[in-house]
């Protein structure tokens, strides 16, 4: 009896998964149902055909190939078989909706013979239905009263799980909101995460070009534009612009794993961590990796690529590990807060690959999508953050600055009341010293010559004569302390009248001493001096014949001005007396006179010339009227 037991139990069991769809009920009103009896498949060569043998039934949905055909990749067919009935024998009063998860990869439906829907390609190019959840109305007029079939044509491959996911009956109002909610799980929501990932990466290329030595936000840019190209297989219903499905699946896994490169060294970069050596190892092993992807053969394809993927997984879970380490040794906010972002992002990631390996219902939404918010909220708050802190650092550098220029113009105004204070000492330094010059080459000079008249004069004065003396005196001190103003004095018409004042002077001296003197001027000015240049060049004529009459012993003078240029004006004062030694006078230091005269023609940008001899002593001096 035990032994009995057992075989019915095992049959009952075997039965139960034979017919797990068997009188399947779907309520579409309050009276009305869809008992669905059986769902079985079969391979076919062509869609143009259906097999009459072959059929299998499906135990369960989603059905995935690679479960009951290992390694198959071409056509099939899906076969439902199903019948509707109302209580009380009432009427169906509204048309029945029949909704279906995913077709993988391509295909089309078939209501009793009749084509609802089909694919725009059942060949390679294939289109992809796999993320596109549709529902059809099936119209009243359409149903058979008795037993109605539903065929559902599939092409795809083993190697992308190829099958249909789960089906429902319904009335339109509800199929039509359940489709609604459906797609905003699987279709909506990643259009939002790639709109999202869009700015990012825009906003963090903008960064990154004004900011080069920001490489972080570069790699995130990076990171985002792979993560778009990854996540966008999702939406696309064609293979364009790859040949055929194979192709753009081999170039999705590509964009995974570049993605997950290239952001484990974004983290990496914001935590301020540079490993060349492993960086350039990865970088070699994904090439690695993305030359085997793109040359495995079609048998070996689902092994190496779960392989790749759950590699990178791996290698994204280690990063965001060695990231909390990094936060949790450093204690660096930012670092803190970008780990408490990584984990609800490794979180929802770990969540979603459970549910894809899983086949959880569409009805719960995958929380990959949500990951974009997340990164933005962390983007803002990081750039908020740095923002505030550099604001902050401008701030107090505005003040340093304010302090520092407050303490730098008390610095200059002291500087420039010094400076002010020198330039009106050497004013009045250099004040004294012409007033020195002046004093010695004018009154001085007239000293002399009434010195001379004097001592030469063998009897007492008239009083009369020494008045006169007296009143040359003054007018001689009146024009030094007039001199201030020689500049804006009138210059004399020609060279003549301008010796003529101290010819006459000197001239009476002349004679009562027995010296010869010879004076040649030009007749007029070639090119006009000014009234200080004249006033100079005065003092020095004079200083140079008080000397003459002081020292020289001369019997003859010779006294000329002439222009040996176009702008160049000479003065020459030359005599035969005893001479003195020129460069015994320069190394013991010039007399008061002889500075002075140096002095007032270096001062015009000229040069004083003196060569002497026993015999001869000339003294020239030089100026250039137009470059003074």
């Amino acid at each position: 009896m035990r032994q009995w037991k057992y075989a019915w139990l095992i049959m009952l069991c075997c039965l139960a998964s034979t017919f797990s769809y068997a009188f399947t009920s779907y309520e579409i009103n309050g009276q009305c149902r869809v008992d669905l009896h059986s769902i079985s498949k079969v391979k076919t060569d062509s869609n143009l055909q259906l097999p009459q043998s072959g059929w299998e039934p499906v135990k369960m949905l989603p059905d995935r190939w690679d479960e009951t055909w290992p390694n198959y990749s071409g056509g099939a067919w899906y076969k439902l078989e199903w019948t509707w009935q109302c209580r009380d024998d009432a009427r169906l009063a509204e048309p029945i909706a029949f909704s279906l998860d995913y077709i993988n990869a391509a295909g089309a439906v078939f209501l009793n013979g009749d084509m609802l829907w089909s694919d725009r390609h059942l060949q390679e190019p294939l289109s992809k239905s796999w993320n596109m959840p549709r529902f059809w109305v099936m119209p009243i007029s359409g149903l058979e009263n008795g037993s109605n079939e539903i065929l559902i044509y599939v092409y795809g491959y083993a190697v992308q799980s190829a099958g249909i996911g789960k089906i429902s009956f319904n009335n339109v109002m509800q199929a039509d909101a359940a489709h609604q909610q459906i797609i905003w799980n699987t279709r909506t929501l990643f259009q939002i995460n790639i709109i999202l990932s869009g700015v990012l990466g825009i906003i963090c290329l903008v960064i990154w070009l004004f900011r080069r030595s920001e490489s972080s936000f570069g790699w995130f840019a990076l990171s985002s534009l792979l993560w778009i190209c990854f996540i966008s297989y999702v939406l696309v219903a064609e293979t364009a612009p790859f040949p055929n499905s194979l192709a753009a699946s081999r170039a999705n896994l590509c964009f995974f794993i570049l993605y997950i490169l290239c952001f484990c060294i974004y983290l990496l970069r914001f935590i301020s961590v540079w490993k060349p050596k492993l960086e350039r190892a990865m970088m070699l092993l994904t090439a690695g990796f993305i030359l085997s992807i793109w040359t495995v053969s079609l048998s070996m394809m689902k092994p190496l690529f779960g392989t790749v993927f759950l590699f990178y997984c791996g290698v994204f879970l280690l990063m965001y590990l060695y990231l909390c380490w990094t936060a949790f040794r450093t204690r660096h906010a930012e670092s803190i807060f970008l780990a408490v972002c990584m984990t609800a992002i490794v979180s929802f990631a770990v969540f979603d690959v459970y549910m894809v390996y899983a086949d959880i219902s569409n009805d719960i939404a995958p929380l990959s999508p949500y990951t974009s918010p997340l990164i933005m909220l962390f983007i803002v708050v990081i750039l908020g953050a740095r923002l505030n802190r550099n604001i902050k650092k401008i701030e107090q550098f505005n003040e340093e600055l304010s302090t520092k220029v407050q303490q730098v113009s008390l610095d200059l105004s002291s500087s420039l009341n010094d400076k002010h204070r020198l330039a009106l000492f050497n004013a009045r330094l250099q004040e004294r010293m012409k007033l020195s010059h002046d004093l010695h080459d004018g009154l001085g000079a007239s000293i002399v010559r009434s010195m001379i008249l004097v001592d030469q004069c063998e009897k007492n004065i008239p009083n009369q004569q020494f008045l006169s003396m007296l009143k040359l005196l003054r007018d001689d001190l009146r024009q030094i302390i007039d001199s201030g103003s020689a500049s804006d004095d009138k210059i004399p018409e020609s060279p003549i009248l301008w010796v003529a004042p101290v010819r006459h002077r000197f001239s009476q001296l002349m004679d009562e001493l027995d010296i010869h003197a010879a004076w040649r001027f030009a007749q007029r000015w070639e090119a006009e001096p000014s009234a200080l240049q004249c006033l100079n060049l005065i003092r020095v004529l004079e200083e140079s014949l008080t000397n003459v009459l002081k020292h020289s012993q001369a019997t003859h003078v010779q006294v000329g001005m002439s222009f040996s240029g176009p702008h160049q004006l000479e003065l020459v004062i030359q005599d035969n007396g005893v001479g003195f030694d020129v460069d015994c006078v320069k190394q013991n230091g010039m007399s008061i006179g002889m500075r002075s005269m140096k002095t007032r023609v270096e001062r015009m940008g000229g040069q004083l010339n003196i060569r002497s001899a026993k015999g001869e002593t000339v003294i020239q001096a030089i100026i250039n009227l137009k470059s003074s």
